[in-house]
C-alpha cells in the first residue's frame, strides 16, 4: 500500500509533527520533527574554514594531535612542537608590532597558545598578491619547519608533503 508524508503543524502548541498516513488516511506513525531536528544539529559535524584544516594538518604532522608531545632532543613543545627560540621570535615580532603581548615557554602545551603563536608567524609571510592558497600553506609550512628561510630548503619539502598529503584535496571556496 502506498504511503504519502504530511506535515502537520499544530498551530497554537509550537510544535511541528510529520505524520505518515498510508492512501486511507490512517496514521501510520508520528515523529516530531524538532527533535528530529535537534539530533540532527547535535549529530552535525563542525565544519571548519581551509585555514583550520591546514593548522590541523600541521599540528597532525607535528605531534599527531598530541598536546602534550615533547621531543627531548630539539626542546620542541606541544602539538606544534614549538621551540624556545620560536617563542622569542613571536615575542620579536609582537614587540615589533608594538603589541603589548609576550608568550612564555609554558604557552607552548596550550593549543590555543600555540595555535595563536603559529598564526602570527604566519601573518609573517611576505607574499599572498597573485599567490593560490596552497602555494602560501606550502610557504607557512615550509618556514614553521624550517625558520625564516625554510620555503627555500630542500630538506623542508619532506614535511610539506606529509602536511599536503593530510591535508588532501581540500580546495578554498571562491
Amino acid at each position: 500500500m502506498k504511503k504519502m508524508i504530511i506535515i502537520i503543524a499544530l498551530a497554537g502548541a509550537g510544535c511541528i509533527e510529520e505524520t505518515t498516513r498510508d492512501v486511507v488516511g490512517k496514521p501510520i506513525e508520528t515523529v516530531d520533527i524538532e527533535q528530529v531536528v535537534d539530533t540532527i544539529v547535535q549529530d552535525t559535524v563542525q565544519v571548519k574554514t581551509i585555514w583550520e584544516q591546514f593548522v590541523d594538518a600541521v599540528i597532525f604532522v607535528e605531534s599527531i594531535d598530541n598536546d602534550s608531545a615533547y621531543n627531548h632532543r630539539e626542546k620542541a613543545v606541544g602539538c606544534l612542537q614549538i621551540r624556545p627560540i620560536m617563542v622569542r621570535e613571536v615575542n620579536r615580532v609582537l614587540k615589533k608590532a608594538k603589541i603589548n603581548l609576550r608568550y612564555t615557554m609554558d604557552d607552548r602545551w596550550s593549543r590555543e597558545k600555540s595555535i595563536e603563536m603559529f598564526e602570527i608567524m604566519a601573518e609573517q609571510v611576505e607574499c599572498c598578491e597573485g599567490l593560490e592558497f596552497m602555494e602560501f600553506c606550502e610557504i607557512v609550512a615550509r618556514k614553521w619547519n624550517g625558520g625564516g628561510r625554510g620555503h627555500k630548503k630542500k630538506s623542508t619539502l619532506v614535511y610539506w608533503n606529509k602536511v599536503k598529503n593530510k591535508l588532501g584535496n581540500v580546495q578554498p571556496i571562491d
